[in-house]
């Protein structure tokens, strides 16, 4: 019988240590959870940006989640970033297949810096395969602009309900990090009505993967039986103090990463 909680994240990895499967895996192990990691890709990044991607071959991809799976199966499962259609098709079979409690899909298309890091084809198999067999979504408002088709809308309950529209079954939430002001973030759950969770603009260098380890967070609070608004709640706090805690530290000549110690 298992004495902890397990999450996977499926996502490419960070040499860097501040986003990706090293972020995630920093994230579960503050929350108390045991971390297993699927990398579907490598990235060439320092806090200054990203350089270069490598994608893992899609079938390696398949073969780590089930093998995984069959022996120690997750409590909850966060997908990140994903840098090919046949890996989305592999994640998709292996979800379908093994069906985990909670999966939360963070659908990475830009990094913060701009790099591409899917394609058309790739971004279309994530949100019309993959995207369905999830619980949450979490884009930020770029990623929510390209996938509702709307690229620049501001307002957030209108981008809200055309996510809603397009996937009816998912728990939505819209985060606000990219828009002016405090950054507020917006939870549709599947089956409520919208409920905001106010932040507040913190003067720091040291932000890269806060959308990393905020889905993460959410993944090991969902792993641990939390409500899912509590759930996103405290996961929006962690990131904040971690955000508060790393201003203070050098951490590169760019971006630095969240304070996970």
């Amino acid at each position: 019988m298992k004495a902890y909680k397990v999450c996977m994240t499926i996502a490419g990895s960070d040499p860097s240590g501040g986003a990706g499967i090293q972020a995630d895996l920093k994230t579960f192990h503050r929350h108390g959870c045991y971390g297993q990691a699927v990398i579907t890709a490598l990235t060439v990044q320092n806090s200054l940006g990203v350089s270069a991607c490598h994608d893992v071959d899609s079938d390696l991809i398949e073969v780590q989640i089930a093998n995984v799976m069959d022996d120690l199966m997750p409590d909850a499962v966060k997908i990140g970033m994903v840098g090919s259609a046949a890996a989305v098709d592999a994640i998709a079979t292996c979800i379908e297949h093994f069906k985990p409690g909670f999966v939360v899909l963070d659908p990475i298309i830009f990094s913060s810096s701009g790099y591409p890091l899917t394609d058309e084809e790739t971004a279309r198999r994530m949100l019309d395969r993959l995207a369905p067999l999830c619980h949450l979504l979490t884009p930020n408002l770029p990623e929510a602009r390209y996938i509702a088709r709307r690229p620049h809308e501001t307002d957030a309950h209108l981008l809200l309900a055309s996510l809603r529209e397009r996937f009816p079954g998912l728990s939505i939430l819209l985060k606000g990090g990219h828009g002016e002001g405090a950054p507020t973030d917006y939870l549709l759950p599947s089956d409520g009505k919208v409920i905001s969770f106010e932040g507040k603009h913190i003067s720091s260098a040291n932000t890269h993967g806060t959308g990393c380890v905020l889905s993460s967070a959410i993944t090991a609070n969902m792993a641990n039986g939390m409500p899912l608004a509590q759930a996103v709640g405290e996961a929006k706090a962690f990131v904040e103090q971690a955000i508060m805690k790393g201003s203070g530290y050098y951490a590169g000549k760019g971006h630095g990463a969240l304070y996970l110690l």
